[in-house]
C-alpha cells in the first residue's frame, strides 16, 4: 500500500463525530493490533486541530464531503499585503530527530477563486514555530473545487521538541475562499527512502 492509500484510509478514521460535529479519540474504533500511518502523526490531524489567524477573515466549520466529514472554511474578501497575513497553522505535539524524514499531507479545495481564476492561490509551508519562522518545505499550490490531498516532504536539520515546527497554510495572496480538511504531519524515521512518498 502506498503512503498516499495509507492517509485516504487513515483520515476516514475521522468521520466519527459528536454532536458539535468534530472527531475526537474517544470517537474512533479501537485501534487495531496492527500499527497504523496514524502512529506517524506528530500533530493533532483533526480539522479542530487547525489554528486559524489573520485579520479581516472569517472562518466557519462546515460538513463536507472530505475524509471526516467537517472542514475549515477560512473566506478572505481581500488579499493581504502579504500571503502570511492571513493563514491557519498545525503545531507539532511530539519531539522530531535530527535526520528524521517529515512527510506532510493536507486536503485543501477552493470554495470561491480569486476573480478570473478557476482555483485559489495558497503556500503551504513546513517550517519553524517561532520567528524568523525558518523554512523546512515550501510548496506553491493552486487548489480546485474539488478535495484534493496536497503534500510536501523535507528531512530535519535539527531536533525540534513539541511546538517547534508547524505547517503553516499561507491564504492571503488573494481574495478567495480556501477549505481546509484534516492534516497530517508525519515523522517517519531517519532513513526513510523519500522517494517513495506521494508528491503533487
Amino acid at each position: 500500500m502506498t503512503v498516499r492509500t495509507l492517509l485516504t484510509a487513515a483520515s476516514a478514521v475521522l468521520s466519527l463525530t459528536l454532536s458539535t460535529g468534530l472527531a475526537t479519540a474517544q470517537d474512533a474504533p479501537a485501534p487495531a493490533a496492527r500499527s497504523s500511518i496514524l502512529d506517524k502523526a506528530v500533530n493533532d490531524v483533526r480539522v479542530s486541530g487547525w489554528i486559524i489567524y489573520g485579520p479581516g477573515q472569517t472562518t466557519t466549520l462546515v460538513e463536507s464531503t472530505v475524509q471526516g466529514g467537517f472542514a475549515q472554511r477560512i473566506d478572505l474578501p481581500r488579499a493581504g499585503a502579504n500571503p502570511w497575513d492571513v493563514g491557519a497553522a498545525a503545531v507539532t505535539t511530539k519531539p522530531i530527530q535530527n535526520g528524521d524524514v517529515l512527510a506532510v499531507a493536507v486536503w485543501i479545495r477552493t470554495e470561491r477563486a480569486p476573480a478570473g481564476s478557476d482555483t485559489g492561490r495558497v503556500t503551504l509551508r513546513l517550517q519553524g514555530n517561532a520567528e524568523p519562522y525558518p523554512e523546512i518545505a515550501t510548496e506553491s499550490l493552486e487548489p480546485g473545487s474539488e478535495w484534493k490531498l496536497y503534500f510536501t516532504q523535507a528531512t530535519a536539520t535539527r531536533d525540534y521538541a513539541p511546538g517547534e515546527a508547524a505547517v503553516n497554510i499561507q491564504l492571503a495572496a488573494a481574495s478567495q475562499t480556501i477549505e481546509l480538511g484534516p492534516i497530517f504531519i508525519l515523522d517517519m524515521g531517519p532513513d526513510f527512502d523519500r522517494s517513495t512518498l506521494p508528491t503533487n
